[in-house]
Parts: C-alpha cells; structure tokens; sequence
C-alpha cells in the first residue's frame, strides 16, 4: 500500500507541475508521459512511465533515460531516449549519446550527466496516460479530486468533535456515578 500511495502521489504532483520547468520527484522517481512516437512500438505515444534518478556512473549502453534536451527546437524539454554510445570527458564526467528507437539516426545533441532525470524503470501504458491526460483537466480535478477531499475532511472534523464531546460526556457520567457507587458499596459493607 506505500508504493501505491508514493505512485499516486508521484502522479497528482505531476499533475499539478505539468507546466513547470522540472520534472517533480518523489523519492528519486518521477512519472513522464511520452509525447512522441520516436520510442515505438516499446513505448507507445501517450505510455506513462517511472523513471528513477540512478548515478550516471550505473548507466549502461542500451539503458532507457529521460533527459532535458540540449540545443535545437526541443532546448530544455524532455525526452526519453535509449542510450547508444558513452563517451568520458576530461574530469570523469560521462556524455551519452542517445537514440529514439524508431529513428533513423542518433540524436543531435548529446546529453550530458547532469541533464539526466532518471532512467526508466517501469512502463505503465497508454492507458495510464489517458488517465493522467483526463486528470489534467482542471475540472475534473474540482469535482473528483478536490470537492471530495474538502468533504471527507468536513466529516471527519466532524466526527473528531463528535468523539470528543461523547469523551467529555462519558467522564462526566463516571465522575457524578462515583460517589453513588462508593456509597452503595459502603452499604453493602456494613451489612
């Protein structure tokens, strides 16, 4: 039930930054949605997948990563690609050179470590990705998500007042009993 409810909060945080420049991350994984087809036919055009932030140094050729993009029209989006090649720079950093599957040719650009988000771990599908596509919408967001959440949270204050106040009255019950049940046991003592 945690990985389910660290899943779950991975997809409504995503949902609610899908605008934002980073990618969010919970624990060191994070939940994309494929945009194009140049991962076909593994990862279908709308698949979610879990990627999960791994040292660069663990990266082997042939290892699915999701990356911001360097240069070009896509500069700074993310794309999830296979790596081909690894290069070492001076210094020890690693430089990979990365592939979309159904493309022709290796990628422009190559992508560096630090542009790395994770590597992908597990794909959910495409029907995982119309749920979070049906999700982005703000409306549904209101009526499924958010209205139910601020009911449940009224019922339960509710039901916390409701369990405080019967506490208070049952004390009170015991404490004015008492001295009924000492008297009684007084009495029948002395018989």
């Amino acid at each position: 039930t945690a990985l389910v409810f660290v899943l779950g909060f991975a997809v409504f945080a995503s949902v609610l930054k899908a605008d934002a420049n980073e990618v969010p991350s919970i624990l060191g994984f994070s939940v994309l949605k494929i945009q194009t087809g140049s991962m076909e036919p593994e990862y279908r055009t709308g698949s979610v997948i879990i990627t999960r932030k791994v040292s660069a140094d663990k990266l082997e050729k042939g290892d699915v990563i999701s990356f911001y993009s360097s240069g070009g029209q896509i500069s700074n989006q993310v794309n999830t690609h296979r790596i081909e090649e690894i290069y070492y720079l001076r210094g020890g950093e690693r430089q990979f050179v990365t592939k979309g599957d159904a493309n022709d040719t290796v990628d422009e650009f190559p992508v560096y470590e630090k542009r790395i988000i994770g590597k992908v771990v597990y794909n959910l599908g495409v029907f995982s990705g119309s749920v979070i596509g049906f999700l982005q919408n703000p409306n549904i967001i209101l009526f499924f998500i958010v209205i139910p959440l601020v009911i449940i949270t009224f019922l339960e204050a509710l039901n916390l007042v409701n369990m405080i106040v019967n506490r208070n009255d049952n004390t009170e019950d015991e404490q004015t009993d008492e001295p009924k049940r000492k008297r009684k046991a007084k009495a029948e003592n002395s018989d």
